[in-house]
């Protein structure tokens, strides 16, 4: 996720939406003044993403780390054994816990903006997402009946008390249409440009359309979880 102080945005990134492409290519309007999380959970340690980012120039996390004196002892140990930081703000960070860390005057007056997809047709690169490194994975009909219910929904991330919060929603279908007015709406100079390679875009093998893919017990097990974004969106 990402706060812009200069250009008054919360980017709230949702999960297999073009989020980290988007990362990228608005962290072209940002500095190191700005909240930019890392684009892995590996981070510090090197990850493509993050290489991606720094070959474009682009600043690279900053400002989301917590203090030290806010570590608890499982922190420390994290620290020590894993070498994992521990961070005030976090990729996919939900609405909720990002207004608790920021003051009620930056979540009144700043720009929250977020990205929607078809919950069928992410359904599907969620799939090959988090199957990825598995040897014998499922087929995708298998692995929605079965995967843990938040993996298909994005709901949480910007909603509070069911509330959706953003201002502006992007949509993955009519993505660089949503950018061009993004960018006439925050008043940038220069247009928002995606990286020239989709970030994780590779991983998915079956190109088809959602309805050639998902059988019928799918389809209804994505109808009943994501049934507030199908209806808010019309999807």
């Amino acid at each position: 996720m990402l706060i812009s102080h200069r250009h008054k945005f919360i980017f709230l990134k949702t999960q297999k939406t073009a989020g980290t492409s988007l990362e990228i290519a608005l962290s072209a309007f940002l500095s190191k003044q700005d909240v930019i999380t890392p684009l892995s959970r590996k981070w510090p340690w090197p990850s493509e993403d993050e290489s991606t980012r720094r070959e474009l120039g682009l600043p690279g996390p900053s400002n989301c780390l917590a203090p030290f004196h806010a570590y608890h002892p499982e922190d420390v140990w994290n620290l020590i054994s894993k070498g994992k930081l521990k961070k005030n703000f976090y990729n996919h960070m939900p609405a909720q816990e990002i207004k608790r860390k920021i003051t009620d005057q930056t979540w009144n007056e700043y720009t929250k903006i977020s990205v929607e997809r078809n919950p069928f047709d992410r359904a599907i690169s969620t799939y090959y997402w988090r199957t990825r490194k598995q040897k014998t994975r499922p087929c995708v009909n298998e692995y929605i009946k079965i995967c843990n219910p938040e993996h298909l929904t994005n709901w949480n991330i910007y909603t509070i008390n069911n509330d959706v919060i953003v201002d502006i929603m992007l949509h993955y279908e009519q993505l660089q249409n949503d950018l061009n007015a993004l960018t006439k709406t925050l008043n940038f100079q220069t247009p928002i440009r995606l990286p020239p390679k989709q970030t994780k875009g590779q991983f998915r093998q079956d190109k088809r359309p959602w309805q050639d893919v998902l059988d019928d017990k799918s389809i209804q097990r994505i109808r009943s979880i994501c049934h507030r974004e199908i209806s808010k969106f019309n999807y």
